[in-house]
């Protein structure tokens, strides 16, 4: 019975929150000289920094989560590492990473935002929150710590970061 009970709310958890996939692993990929994948074993040679103090704070203003610590690698970092392949930098414009969920979510960064806005300093891959891994959300979430409304671009269940450019 209590086998029973708990896959009931497992798969009740699954259908509520969209999400049947975890990935252990993002792969970074797209308009790059080096593509590569981030897992719990990897991530430590991206030289991962601690902060502390984040709210998610969804559209309406409610705050979903309360971060008093979270560990994880800038996003700057990860693109410096793969080495984005630009061949025209007057058309850095047209960049853009895109970081994709393994439920379809995608929330996008332009290069001039990472690499010329302050918010660059505050988009992190991050893997433990309060002092823990993240089980939930899966293995890894991205952040935007610099967002007034942080919700709509907190990633939760992290598969890729891709960088793209427009036609």
């Amino acid at each position: 019975m209590k086998l029973a009970s708990t896959t009931v709310l497992l798969l009740l958890h699954l259908i509520c929150h969209g999400q049947a996939e975890i990935s252990d692993q993002v792969a970074v990929k797209g308009l790059i000289e080096r593509p590569f994948t981030i897992n719990l074993k990897t991530i430590g040679s991206l030289q991962p920094e601690v902060h502390n103090n984040l709210n998610i704070v969804c559209s309406s203003g409610e705050t979903k989560k309360e971060l008093r610590s979270f560990r994880g690698v800038a996003l700057k970092r990860i693109l410096d590492s793969a080495g984005i392949v630009m061949p025209r930098p007057k058309e850095r414009g047209k960049y853009y990473i895109a970081v994709r969920a393994t439920d379809g979510y995608t929330t996008l960064y332009a290069w001039n935002e990472i690499y010329n806005n302050p918010t660059g300093n505050h988009v992190f891959l991050i893997y433990e929150e309060n002092g823990q891994p993240i089980r939930e959300d899966g293995r890894f979430v991205m952040i935007c710590g610099n967002d007034v409304v942080t919700g709509p671009r907190h990633v939760k269940w992290v598969s890729s970061i891709s960088v793209e450019k427009l036609p």
